[in-house]
């Protein structure tokens, strides 16, 4: 079942979306990508699935598949977490 949560707007949106690519990339992920712009679009990263929104002051993310391992959660905290470390 979806979930949905937000994380604060880093200051250049398009770096960020690229150094998650890119980060991506590196880690060689098999069916991993980040497409889209600046405003929306999809992500997938280890098996976690799901679309993000821009908005004025934040980044909306709704999670439309996880494994069953991950706790709703763990999944938010590291997400959250990984958004600061790029911000």
């Amino acid at each position: 079942m979806p979930f949905s949560f937000k994380v604060e707007k880093p200051k250049d949106v398009g770096k960020t979306l690229e150094m998650l690519k890119k980060g991506i990339a590196e880690q060689g992920g098999k069916g991993d990508f980040v497409e889209g712009d600046e405003k929306s679009e999809r992500a997938a990263i280890q098996g976690v699935e799901g679309r993000y929104k821009v908005e004025a002051e934040y980044i909306e993310l709704t999670i439309d598949k996880k494994p069953f391992a991950y706790p709703k959660a763990a999944v938010e905290k590291y997400i959250k977490e990984q958004f600061r470390k790029l911000s």
